[in-house]
């Protein structure tokens, strides 16, 4: 499986009371490819800067690096996406930056884009709408990836 990690994801693995970073490790332990995207790592910059939180940016790239987290650089496919991810969310209710890390997901075929904000848990991804997807990524938070690891 391939599983995307959304930014709030990372920021959640590096906190130990929130124990993300087990369920991660259990999946890269099972051979299942973590990815990420670009734009995930310039927000991780960025939430880092605007919040003083400069230690965390080193503490979030040991564990990508440990974690060996693949990460998706633009493409063609990847603006197309974007396209059809504006189209699908009619009434605005993700954030451009959060729809462009969905799109990385699903132009990269991805199997899961794992988040833990409720609006992106809602977004109303339909991969009929855009034909160019190959596959259905499906949206989940960690305690859905830790039941499908699990099972």
């Amino acid at each position: 499986m391939h599983i995307f990690l959304d930014s709030n994801i990372l920021f959640d693995a590096i906190d130990p009371k929130k124990r993300i970073f087990t369920i991660l490790q259990h999946a890269k332990n099972d051979s299942h490819q973590l990815t990420t995207s670009l734009t995930v790592y310039g927000e991780i910059v960025w939430v880092c800067q605007k919040e003083k939180r400069q230690n965390d940016i080193h503490t979030i790239l040991d564990l990508i690096n440990q974690l060996d987290v693949y990460c998706s650089t633009p493409s063609i496919q990847l603006r197309e996406c974007c396209k059809c991810l504006d189209k699908m969310d009619k009434d605005n209710r993700v954030g451009p930056s959060d729809r462009t890390h969905l799109a990385y997901a699903v132009s990269y075929n991805d199997d899961f884009f794992v988040t833990n904000d409720g609006d992106l848990l809602h977004f109303p991804l339909d991969s009929n709408k855009c034909r160019k997807c190959e596959k259905n990524t499906r949206i989940i938070d960690t305690e859905k990836l830790k039941s499908i690891l699990n099972s």
